[in-house]
């Protein structure tokens, strides 16, 4: 039988929900004036009232099951004294975190060190992104209700830890985050520090399900939804975290040529960690002047140069320049020319090892994220009491049935 009052494509907008907020408020005062109007707003869009009422409801009951729990899953990830403002025209705070969760605007990227999230701010009228955000459905959207423009971000299923060597992901992450902004039509010069506060912004205009992604399932569905020609025009360099990888490549160069004056000498771990941050800051200047995004926050630089320092202090023994992750050659145009002469770049054989290196942790990352998946999968399917098949698992997690087929041989081995 066809269903009556069938629910229209996009319902309901930022208008329709304006406007029933109004009508419960003016329930209270006048209920014979806000059945007439909420009957009004049924008809414009062919509903019947009780269809209306019904239908929101289902978004409330949904938003309950899942935006509520992924918001406390948001709340203790914050760090304990994040960023805050209530206009961050008049500048930013750090402020310890029950303080600063009843500001605003509130810090949802760039903690140093770690990378839980990709925030984007979407600077376009309302049904600009709509389309694209249903594709590709953002963990959470704020929606400025004045204009229509919103915050949306992607949380991490499994945080990005940006420590030491870790070069796979580094480049991982900046390529998915310069995908997603040409992809949304993101605004550029967003830096992805501040974004409105979820936990004090009207509820009817906190939009989401809360879904977490994996860097490798994000990218992938990228990949599929962004056409081959913008695709080619995406620059992870200028991402929010394409700036971390270029100041770590940098600096780490930097690092490896000067280690050796310090090595071994009173003092000399302290002096060198010292000497790699006042470079990391100019580097930060120099590089970063003109970026859309400007210069990554001092915070970031001095987590990125304690890293470096530390890194290539205790562990560090040649004096070779490693290749670029983007590129898979050794990167040497940006060292002085006595620096090309000193410094002998790596031979084709340890290149060809090196990005093995990196394919192969990249692939560990995958395998042990659709592992997880698919215990999670087993799990809820003994619940039920189904028959447990290869097909079944695959579609349950969400991964390959190949995958989900040699997973279950091995469990069952």
């Amino acid at each position: 039988m066809q269903e009556q009052n069938p629910i229209p494509s996009g319902f309901p907008g930022p208008e329709t929900l304006g406007a029933l907020v109004k009508i419960l408020e003016l329930k209270a005062k006048d209920p014979g004036l806000a059945e007439r109007a909420l009957r009004a707003l049924a008809a414009k869009h062919g509903l019947t009232p009780e269809a209306l009422l019904a239908h929101l409801s289902r978004r409330e009951a949904a938003r309950r099951a899942f935006q509520e729990a992924y918001l406390a899953l948001f709340r203790e990830r914050l760090p304990r004294k994040p960023y805050a403002a209530d206009d961050p025209r008049q500048g930013t705070r750090i402020l310890p975190l029950p303080a600063a969760l009843r500001r605003a605007y509130l810090q949802v990227g760039h903690y140093p060190g770690i990378v839980f999230r990709l925030a984007f701010d979407l600077d376009t009228p309302l049904p600009e992104w709509e389309e694209r955000t249903a594709s590709l459905p953002p963990s959470l959207v704020l929606v400025n209700p004045g204009n229509g423009h919103a915050h949306a971000w992607y949380e991490l299923e499994h945080p990005v830890v940006l420590k030491g060597e870790n070069e796979a992901f580094r480049s991982l992450l900046s390529d998915t985050e310069a995908l997603l902004e040409a992809y949304l039509g993101a605004d550029p010069g967003y830096a992805g520090l501040l974004a409105r506060n979820p936990l004090t912004h009207p509820r009817e205009w906190v939009w989401g399900g809360g879904k977490l992604w994996s860097l490798s399932d994000l990218l992938s569905e990228l990949r599929s939804l962004v056409p081959r020609r913008v695709r080619a025009q995406a620059d992870p360099a200028l991402s929010g975290y394409g700036r971390n990888n270029t100041l770590f490549d940098r600096l780490r160069y930097w690092a490896y040529s000067q280690v050796h004056l310090y090595r071994g000498k009173p003092g000399g771990e302290e002096a060198f960690r010292n000497q790699v941050l006042r470079v990391a800051l100019s580097l930060n200047q120099e590089l970063f002047r003109d970026h859309p995004k400007g210069p990554l926050s001092p915070q970031e630089v001095r987590y990125t140069a304690k890293s470096v320092a530390k890194w290539t202090y205790r562990h560090y023994r040649g004096g070779r320049v490693y290749y670029t992750p983007s590129t898979g050659n050794p990167d040497r145009s940006r060292l002085s020319r006595t620096l090309r002469e000193a410094i002998p770049p790596l031979p084709p054989e340890e290149q060809e090892r090196e990005r093995k290196k990196a394919a192969l942790a990249n692939n560990a990352q995958r395998r042990q994220e659709a592992e997880a998946k698919l215990v999670e999968a087993l799990k809820r399917l003994q619940a039920r009491g189904e028959r447990i098949t290869a097909t079944a698992l695959a579609k349950e997690a969400g991964v390959n049935w190949r995958t989900a087929s040699a997973w279950l041989k091995r469990m069952r081995e």
